[in-house]
């Protein structure tokens, strides 16, 4: 069967009976092989999938274990340059939104990710984009082996889209399923995340709020290659990840998280903006020590903590790693200069 009797259980525990289904797929009536016929995202392949970036090959529908079937796979590129990251998404997800009905303001998503070939280094997974940025997301670390999440965030100075650690300390290795879980709520900006078995966790950041009134366009699924040290060499072979049951509802309640784990609600980091022009904020409770930025080549480069951002602007467009500690431990993260 494609789906076992535990996954259609937590799946109707975690949607209410009042939620609308925006989109969903499970990749069983696809052909197996490509995808689509172009990288470009401009033309659409089976079941109305867009792919970007990178070759037709790197987008594959192939069969799983028993409980999957057949799911997506995305091989990504080798080296942490924005070429070689990867992305698939439908349209209709903006028409769909604006048709539910009155009152469903909370978007909540579903999916099975596949940790696949976590011995290089990649972050991967799933993430929902208004018109302008991306609103909520999950994505799996190859090499810390947790998963993060991605979330909307206003300083008071700006808002942008952030990379958000500390919401989950399970350690997933490679070729491991794992159900996640996310919603937004449109209304009062409450974001949450569930991953795997664990609490659900309801998203607070020092010195950031959620931002309410964002419309839901584009459901994406993505992969970007990155090295998690800066002086590790790039994938010296093809990065894979899968997804496979997912869906995206319109609801009128959070049932898919609702309990706030205030000892979680302490580790959580932000980092963003990302992409940045100027200034890259590191947002936490807990002190920071020891924070270096890198190249993709592995050169250090300037950078100073000035409170809870560093100034960048004087660096060159690109990739970089920026790395520091705080009593949770070394926090490595890629980011993007403009």
């Amino acid at each position: 069967m494609k789906r076992n009797l535990l996954v259609c259980l937590a799946l109707a525990s975690a949607i209410s009976t009042s939620a609308q289904l925006l989109e969903s797929d499970n990749y069983n009536s696809y052909t197996i092989g490509n995808v689509a016929t172009s990288t470009a995202g401009t033309v659409a392949g089976q079941g109305g999938m867009t792919v970007y970036n990178g070759a037709v090959t790197d987008f594959q529908i192939v069969n799983g274990d028993a409980a999957h079937g057949k799911y997506l796979q995305v091989t990504g590129g080798n080296d942490g340059a924005a070429t070689s990251a990867r992305y698939v998404f439908k349209s209709g997800l903006e028409t769909a939104w604006a048709a539910r009905t009155p009152g469903n303001n909370i978007v909540k998503g579903r999916a099975e990710i596949y940790t696949g070939t976590s011995t290089n280094q990649h972050a991967s997974g799933i993430a929902l984009f208004g018109a302008d940025d991306g609103i909520v997301g999950v994505r799996y670390n190859s090499q810390t082996k947790l998963m993060t999440g991605l979330a909307y965030l206003d300083t008071g100075l700006n808002a942008a889209f952030y990379t958000i650690t500390g919401i989950s300390a399970t350690v997933y290795p490679a070729n491991t399923w794992v159900t996640v879980g996310y919603s937004y709520n449109k209304t009062t900006g409450e974001i949450t995340y569930t991953i795997g078995n664990a609490a659900p966790l309801t998203l607070t950041v020092s010195g950031a709020t959620t931002v309410a009134d964002i419309d839901p366009e584009e459901f994406d699924v993505y992969s970007s290659p990155y090295r998690a040290s800066a002086t590790a060499p790039v994938n010296a072979g093809p990065t894979t990840f899968g997804i496979d049951n997912y869906s995206v509802h319109a609801g009128n309640n959070t049932t898919l998280a609702t309990v706030e784990n205030d000892a979680r609600k302490s580790s959580i980091i932000a980092i963003g903006p990302n992409p940045t022009i100027d200034y890259l904020n590191i947002l936490t409770e807990m002190k920071i020590s020891n924070l270096e930025i890198y190249d993709m080549s592995g050169k250090k480069v300037p950078a100073q903590l000035e409170g809870n951002k560093v100034d960048v602007k004087n660096l060159n467009s690109g990739s970089y790693i920026v790395s520091f500690e705080t009593k949770d431990g070394k926090t490595v993260e890629k980011f993007i200069k403009k």
